[in-house]
């Protein structure tokens, strides 16, 4: 059975635990103030030196790092006797892996708008020189009102410069970050790739049978064709992603600046469309192929000219 929470963390009173992770567990708490914050206590059995110079970055970063599509780190204190903590805003939102699954996936329009402002924020990022690392649904909380924010910059490293470790999570790391290679955005793109993709299907861009197989994949073949696990997806957006997740970062978007601008127009003629691109979603492929096959002649349909500026005037009446 899972241990209680604390009744207290520092001068912050407990109110309950949020989520846990593998070395830490995020609490909801109140300063004496009344004030409600979040509170990422790590454990005393994480305490090695690797993970306290991660716990160092992420307060660094958290505190430096002010912008409105990333949590803020308020406070921080590494001499609590019950495991260091670190104290961020509380964002009042649900973490987007309760959104990576096939059965439960976001309408495209809420994922094209989620793309976007996180890339304004690893944009921001690598302004301050900042790669992140660890870009993946766990780490994008989806607020009530729409708005998307990054957090757990535990892992991010300066541009062009190595880790002490390789680090991330394997499924969104990019073959450079992989090899232990200096990084600089277009991992970060890499990785924002293969958390659109995965929003878009509930599927790993490789689904191996083992850690080694991905490892593998990712280094030397291409990503399973998004087409395999959803139909009907645009052209332009396909192409997209495939560019973000080239395997040479040379092949890649250069900047978040040429991502941005690229993106937005797919994102807005895709918000223009008159079709429904998520008829299909949350059904198998057999049921997608024909749901496509339906909307492609729909749209042959509607390319025919048949309007009401052709029907004539007695129509109907």
């Amino acid at each position: 059975m899972a241990a209680s929470p604390p009744l207290r963390i520092g001068k912050y009173s407990v109110i309950r635990l949020l989520g846990a992770g593998a070395t830490s567990d995020v609490y909801l708490a109140q300063d004496d103030n009344f004030s409600v914050v979040a509170i990422k206590q790590f454990r005393n059995a994480s305490s090695s030196e690797w993970h306290r110079k991660m716990f160092l970055t992420e307060v660094d970063l958290g505190k430096r790092i002010h912008h409105k599509n990333i949590v803020h780190v308020m406070d921080a204190d590494l001499s609590e006797k019950s495991g260091a903590f670190l104290v961020m805003e509380y964002a009042n939102g649900i973490s987007l892996d309760q959104h990576e699954y096939a059965d439960n996936l976001l309408p495209i329009n809420r994922v094209l708008s989620i793309i976007e402002q996180v890339a304004g924020a690893l944009r921001y990022a690598a302004g301050i020189g900042i790669v992140h690392r660890d870009v993946k649904p766990a780490n994008i909380i989806l607020m009530p009102d729409g708005t998307a924010k990054l957090t757990d910059f535990g892992c991010a490293v300066p541009t062009n410069r190595l880790g002490s470790v390789v680090a991330g999570s394997l499924a969104y790391m990019s073959p450079e970050q992989l090899a232990g290679e200096p990084l600089d955005q277009r991992a970060d793109i890499y990785a924002l790739g293969a958390v659109l993709y995965r929003l878009l299907t509930g599927k790993n861009t490789f689904e191996e049978d083992s850690n080694f197989d991905a490892r593998v994949a990712i280094m030397n073949f291409p990503i399973t064709p998004i087409e395999h696990y959803r139909k009907g997806l645009p052209e332009d957006l396909i192409a997209a992603i495939g560019k973000m997740m080239s395997k040479d970062a040379a092949d890649r978007y250069t900047d978040w600046d040429e991502f941005i601008q690229a993106f937005g127009n797919i994102a807005h003629k895709i918000k223009m469309s008159d079709h429904d691109l998520d008829m299909s979603r949350g059904f198998s492929l057999p049921t997608q192929a024909i749901i496509s096959e339906y909307m492609e002649e729909d749209r042959h349909f509607s390319r025919s000219g048949f309007s009401r500026s052709t029907v004539p005037e007695s129509f109907g009446a």
